[in-house]
């Protein structure tokens, strides 16, 4: 069994009050009386059968098997609000978004719940400050550099400082740029202090009407510098170091470090107590908030915010606030979908009292002057959404994308807002919720618990009601002893099986059907065929963390949005310090547990030889003497069916010497095309390469003497480049195995997490995050007996050799990217380039189809 993660720091943790905790057995008593579709999640003791992906009688079901019902009034905003300031007047309040799409300053009404104004910047963060008396606000421009600046005036804002640098493309790869962050008012309103993600730096410059001849100053604020504030007497300025476990207390003089004060993991915003000298730090990978006793300089408290006492990373508190009366903290977890209610009022004896249900990912948190309203920044919208989209839906992107037509990148056509990029399905909101009474916040406590899928016993055990080869207990024995793990690139389902009719696809969405993926087909077709499968990230930057980490921290969360809307963002060349997070990878898991492993691409990287000839090396620790040198990654240095071939080279050695390894991961990602640039091979050849490599993979394995003892799990990394009918996150997905069901359609709700839940039961792995340990493991794919029938591929039915013309549609715009890794390129763009290289150079994209669905599930073994 896994440790219970350790709360750092000194003084006692502080977690769930006696009347929470029996709130959750009582729920989990409940939940086992539950166990009847359509509910998709009644308790986490119970497994019911769900329903694909969307709303519910309680809520929204979202592709990762979580439910959220958000409760209060809402006021649309854009995705990723990350700072929200309640004006003086009590009327208003200002929000600033900073996610993929517009990045606004909106002012609200919360008395008609209502934007009465809004400006719009090209790049912004968090960072938000504002000068009521003076009637002044700063807004951090992250990768521009600058601090944004505006009057504010009764129902409206003003925008009175420079234009934003018309440079504004992600410079990925290059030397550090600059990114603007956290910024504070002092006291008297003279001096705004900012900070530099990047540079790790502090500047204090003039702020006040009378600046005189003072100069900005500069000066180093640790590693990653996040958030700032200052202590209530004004003799000292705090900031978290994100990546670095640290609250630098800084004297305000002269920005010199006089103290580090050792917190959680990612510290991020930091809120001062109104009325004593505490200041509160969010601890977004440690599940938890730091209390700080400035006078003594020393952490007295570790408020443990996560729903469940044992729970590891995954609650993920990235925003908190002190009610104006200094009795009750609140803080937001975005990755449980809640706001955590927290008394104060008494030093060193805090206690959670309970949860409030959100929307997707909160990411900011308030209080009104009166303490009588709440609040919460919603990140990423209620609802996913399929993609093309119809109805209001496909109106309301329309006009989203209409309304950012010359802030993002690429052109954006008629059939894009039919066919949205899956950046442009997510949205924002401000809740505004009355702050409950007693009453009314057990029953919100009530509701997230039911909403969550996740509890401390599951860290150990996966119930299951029938027996297949996936143990239900950590640590049970397993007839498999092998696990492949294959990750591949940016496909939706409906891209690719749309055309089988055993499942829930749309025909009319086909990219590269069993013409050019004949082997996915057979493989679905001979062993099950999952159409309810959706990947946990939503491009390849959280989608990679995701498919080996169970988990992406906030910083993945938040960079992603900035880089593929083509802004700047945080230097990321030698982010894993934000990247990782504490129970790092499934190979971290293996190393712990003894198990041997080798990654054939996967978090690998080409290193230069003397003789001007490449290697693989790993670039995070784990890897570093496990990676095959030979394999190769990226989309435009070696074909997949070469890559194949130098696994299978390997993996002949290994069955002669009797040393497989127990885990294998793969990046085979062909899939992912290199657009049309000319004298690439076309989008169909890479994908039919892709699909060769696969069917010959399986077949050499379930010819040699492991196949008996070895399971294969396939997955995109994530959907992000294509169109589906269900969900814009639904995927492409396979298990195959002896102990595989045959000939089976699986349309239990799966996820990517399902499929390392899986692995780490038969491997015997704990779990790294609360989202693998709440996955349903994919018990309805496996039986308990073996059928060792082989597997024969099937050769490729068009040329492998095809490449693109000078002519191809969209050729030049796909000779300007880079595809020497997947997420370098503009995929919003290739997603344009894809569809219509492949379905014409006028095809229109047709219209989404919802049907009405039978439940489908594995029939019991025989």
């Amino acid at each position: 069994m896994r440790a219970p993660m350790h709360h750092r720091g000194r003084g006692p943790v502080i977690g769930l009050s006696a009347a929470v905790v029996l709130t959750s057995l009582t729920l989990l008593a409940r939940g086992q009386e539950k166990a009847t579709p359509p509910s998709p999640s009644p308790g986490p003791a119970s497994r019911p059968r769900p329903a694909y992906a969307g709303a519910t009688e309680r809520g929204f079901l979202l592709p990762n098997g979580w439910t959220i019902s958000p409760v209060g009034a809402q006021v649309e905003l854009a995705d990723l609000p990350l700072n929200i300031i309640p004006l003086a007047d009590g009327r208003h309040a200002l929000a600033a978004s900073s996610g993929f799409n517009v990045h606004n300053l909106v002012m609200v009404d919360l008395a008609v719940r209502k934007v009465v104004a809004t400006q719009n910047v090209r790049q912004s963060w968090f960072g938000l400050a504002v000068d009521d008396k003076a009637g002044k606000v700063w807004w951090s421009g992250g990768g521009s550099d600058m601090v944004h600046t505006y009057d504010l005036q009764p129902g409206s804002l003003k925008r009175t400082g420079d234009p934003e640098p018309t440079s504004t493309a992600r410079t990925k790869g290059q030397a550090r740029d600059h990114f603007r962050g956290g910024l504070t008012l002092s006291g008297d309103g003279a001096t705004l202090y900012t900070l530099d993600v990047n540079a790790g730096t502090m500047t204090a410059q003039p702020a006040g009407a009378a600046t005189g001849d003072r100069k900005p100053q500069t000066a180093q604020v640790g590693v990653r510098p996040y958030d700032v504030a200052a202590a209530r007497n004004g003799t000292r300025l705090y900031v978290s170091d994100w990546a670095d476990r640290k609250i630098l207390a800084v004297d305000p003089g002269d920005l010199h470090v006089v103290a580090r004060i050792t917190v959680g993991e990612h510290p991020n915003q930091i809120a001062a107590h109104p009325k004593d000298e505490r200041i509160f730090v969010a601890c977004a990978s440690s599940n938890c908030v730091s209390v700080i006793d400035t006078r003594r300089g020393v952490v007295t408290e570790t408020i443990a915010t996560a729903l469940f006492p044992k729970a590891p990373e995954g609650s993920t508190p990235d925003a908190l606030a002190v009610a104006p009366d200094g009795n009750t903290l609140y803080v937001a977890n975005a990755d449980n979908n809640c706001v955590a209610v927290v008394d104060i009022s008494r030093p060193d004896r805090s206690e959670v009292k309970g949860f409030i249900p959100t929307g997707w990912y909160p990411t900011a948190v308030a209080v009104t002057p009166d303490g009588k309203q709440l609040l919460i920044g919603v990140g990423k919208g209620n609802e996913t959404r399929p993609n093309p989209t119809r109805g209001e839906t496909r109106k309301k992107v329309g006009a989203l994308l209409q309304k950012q037509e010359n802030d993002l990148p690429g052109p954006l056509r008629a059939e894009m807002r039919q066919f949205p990029y899956i950046g442009t399905t997510l949205s924002g909101a401000l809740s505004i919720v009355p702050v409950p009474d007693d009453a009314t916040l057990a029953g919100y406590t009530e509701t997230v618990y039911r909403n969550c899928p996740y509890s401390d016993r599951l860290l150990v055990a996966a119930p299951s009601q029938r027996k297949t080869a996936i143990p239900t207990k950590l640590g049970d024995p397993s007839p498999i002893k092998h696990a492949i793990y294959i990750i591949k690139e940016n496909r939706t389902y409906d891209q690719v099986f749309g055309d089988l009719p055993e499942g829930n696809g749309d025909a009319t969405l086909v990219m590269f059907g069993e013409k050019v993926s004949p082997n996915h087909h057979k493989l679905a077709r001979e062993f099950v065929l999952l159409d309810n499968l959706y990947c946990n990230g939503h491009v390849s930057a959280d989608g990679h963390p995701w498919s080996t980490m169970a988990y992406g921290t906030d910083y993945i969360a938040r960079n992603w949005a900035l880089t593929y809307s083509g802004r700047k963002g945080i230097n990321d060349d030698d982010a894993d310090d934000l990247e990782r997070a504490p129970s790092g990878y499934l190979w971290d898991a293996c190393a712990r547990a003894g198990l041997s492993y080798r990654s054939y691409g996967e978090y690998g990287h080409r290193v230069s030889q003397a003789d001007g000839s490449f290697k693989m090396e790993g670039r995070v620790p784990g890897l570093v003497g496990h990676m095959s040198p030979e394999f190769g990654v990226g989309t435009n240095n070696r074909r997949d069916t070469d890559r194949v071939e130098v696994f299978l080279r390997e993996f002949r050695q290994y069955e002669k010497d009797g040393n497989l390894p127990r885990f294998i991961v793969m990046s085979l990602g062909e899939d992912h095309t290199t657009g049309t640039s000319p004298g690439t091979f076309t989008p169909e050849a890479c994908v039919a390469s892709n699909d060769l490599a696969l069917g010959r993979m399986v077949e050499a394995i379930s010819r040699s003497k492991y196949w008996p003892e070895t399971a294969i799990f396939v997955i995109e990394d994530d959907a992000q480049n294509g169109p589906d009918h269900v969900d814009a996150h639904r995927t492409v997905g396979l298990v195959i195995s002896p102990y595989t069901k045959r000939k089976v359609v699986d349309s239990t709700q799966y996820s990517t997490v399902s499929m390392i839940r899986s692995m780490e039961l038969i491997l015997g792995l704990s779990p790294l995050s609360q989202y693998d340990a709440a996955a349903t493991p994919m018990f309805a794919s496996f039986s308990d007996k073996a059928d060792l029938r082989p597997y024969t591929h099937e050769p490729a039915r068009i040329d492998l050799n095809a490449r693109n013309g000078q002519l191809a549609y969209g050729a030049e715009r796909s000779r300007r990217m880079d595809f020497s890794e997947y997420d370098r390129i503009d995929d919003f763009e290739l997603n344009d380039i894809l569809w219509h290289a492949v379905k014409g150079k006028d095809a229109p994209m047709p219209p989404a189809v919802r049907r009405a669905i039978a439940y489908r599930i594995a029939p019991p073994s025989p």
